[in-house]
């Protein structure tokens, strides 16, 4: 199986300033959410999945 990259890592709710801003650290992180997940379907694996396996093994998860 090809190696599975690693997800973004989510930003902290305190990280956001709570102002408005566009675009937030919340919205970099769904961008770079988007990109794992095609990456990931573009090896045939179901990023939930993938995701729920990195969550398990991850030291904060």
């Amino acid at each position: 199986m090809a190696e599975v990259p690693r997800p973004p890592e989510r930003p902290d709710p305190l990280s956001c300033c709570g102002r408005g801003c566009s675009p937030c650290i919340f919205d970099y992180y769904d961008d770079a959410l988007e990109r794992w997940e095609a990456r990931v379907r573009e090896r045939g694996l179901d990023p939930k999945q993938v995701l729920a396996d990195f969550e398990k093994t991850s030291p904060s998860g």
